[in-house]
């Protein structure tokens, strides 16, 4: 409530008090002598802030995947579907803990004040590691569909589920904790997600079955709605997000 009422405070006086527009804006940016980076550079610079151990993590845990699912073939696809779908959450958390990894070192007011909008620096770094994760999923629905008794769509709800519920929960601890604790919260959260997978392997034929396909399908078009606001609320109200007193989803 308290957090509420300071938001709504501050709103009102940004309504009563609006700031005057500035004079000559156009032609002080036009005039500003300042180094244009292009997009490509921006998103290189994104790349190498990145650290090498999430790649090496990320290709571990997929490898681990293949190599248990492989392992454990009995001749259906159950098998690797429950595999592949069991770690998708932890390559969730790792994108989204990575992503906001300057709020763990308290560094997000200096990137706040980087001449390049954080909103933007966070999507791109976003995009970069949500595309890495994706190519990953595109080469374990490869490895699922393999035997030629799934599609390539079904399979890649089955994938895409998981993956996008751990980044909904992991988006929302980040937005009201600070610090290390929203890496532990994080990874107890994919962890347990994980688990709650390990201990349902004996369910895996119910819960894959042709007859639940629509279910998941629901769940993956519910997911995609929470996740587009999300970035949404990120891009359009990324001071607010990282002050942990947004709008709730």
């Amino acid at each position: 409530m308290l957090r509420f009422s300071k938001l709504q405070m501050k709103r009102e006086m940004k309504r009563l008090y609006p700031a005057p527009n500035p004079q000559r804006k156009e032609e002080f940016l036009r005039e500003f002598p300042y180094f244009r980076a292009s997009c490509m550079e921006i998103i290189r610079n994104q790349i190498g802030y990145i650290q090498k151990s999430i790649w090496i993590f990320s290709l571990l845990l997929v490898i681990g995947g293949v190599a248990v699912g492989d392992y454990l073939d009995t001749g259906s696809n159950y098998d690797k579907i429950w595999c592949m779908s069991g770690i998708m959450p932890l390559l969730a958390v790792l994108a989204v803990t990575e992503t906001f990894r300057s709020s763990v070192y308290g560094m997000t007011e200096l990137e706040m004040a980087c001449k390049h909008n954080l909103s933007q620096v966070l999507l791109i770094r976003m995009g970069v590691l949500g595309g890495v994760d994706f190519l990953l999923s595109v080469f374990g629905v490869l490895w699922i569909v393999g035997q030629g008794t799934i599609g390539m769509v079904q399979a890649a709800v089955y994938l895409m589920v998981p993956w996008l519920s751990a980044c909904i929960v992991a988006f929302q601890i980040e937005k009201y904790t600070r610090g290390r604790e929203t890496v532990w919260y994080c990874t107890a959260w994919g962890c347990f997600l994980w688990g709650v997978h390990g201990i349902g392997s004996k369910l895996r034929e119910m819960v894959y079955g042709e007859e639940k396909f629509y279910l998941w399908f629901i769940a993956f078009c519910i997911c995609i709605v929470f996740f587009a606001k999300q970035i949404w609320q990120i891009y359009q109200e990324t001071e607010e997000w990282r002050n942990g007193c947004g709008a709730s989803i």
